[in-house]
């Protein structure tokens, strides 16, 4: 049931769920506070490593308070990708439910070559060597692709577009 054809509606999906990603990750994690966390955690990483060259009680205390510090911060970023995972897993894989509904057993023709692959396990990573290439795939071969090359091409995008207001 392909509305245009099945790649592009596949693709345009793909489009979609990556800008949601977005959203949601704009949204539900502070990147400036994550950034400057990891900051603060290689500084406390360096000071542990030099207060452990001292071997004495003083400098062990303070080891002590330096780590339990940096789990609390770790905590504080940790919550944040949780929020986004909560968010964001449950439309993937709705997503994924509706195409494979829907393109499951169509064979998907690719405007360009895409690998071939024989005998594909996902836990298995000698089967993850491409065996040759073709002009079809299956409907998540093609989501992949075309989710990987959109999220790139956005990520290129937005970093121009940041790059270009940092000038202004």
């Amino acid at each position: 049931m392909a509305l245009i054809t099945a790649a592009l509606d596949i693709a345009l999906v793909a489009a979609g769920i990556v800008v949601a990603s977005r959203l949601l990750q704009n949204r539900l994690i502070d990147k400036e506070k994550q950034k400057a966390s990891q900051k603060n955690m290689k500084e406390k990483q360096a000071k542990i490593k030099e207060l452990m060259r001292n071997g004495d009680e003083k400098s062990k205390k303070e080891m002590e308070r330096l780590q339990t510090e940096m789990l609390q911060e770790m905590s504080e970023t940790m919550q944040g990708s949780m929020r986004y995972m909560m968010f964001s897993l449950p439309i993937f894989f709705g997503v994924w439910f509706v195409l494979g509904y829907f393109y499951g057993n169509m064979l998907i023709d690719a405007p360009f070559l895409v690998p071939k692959f024989n005998g594909f396990f996902m836990f298995n990573p000698f089967t993850w060597i491409p065996v040759g290439w073709n002009m079809q795939s299956g409907w998540l071969k093609w989501y992949f692709i075309s989710y990987l090359l959109i999220s790139i091409t956005l990520g290129i995008v937005l970093k121009i577009r940041e790059i270009g207001f940092k000038k202004k």
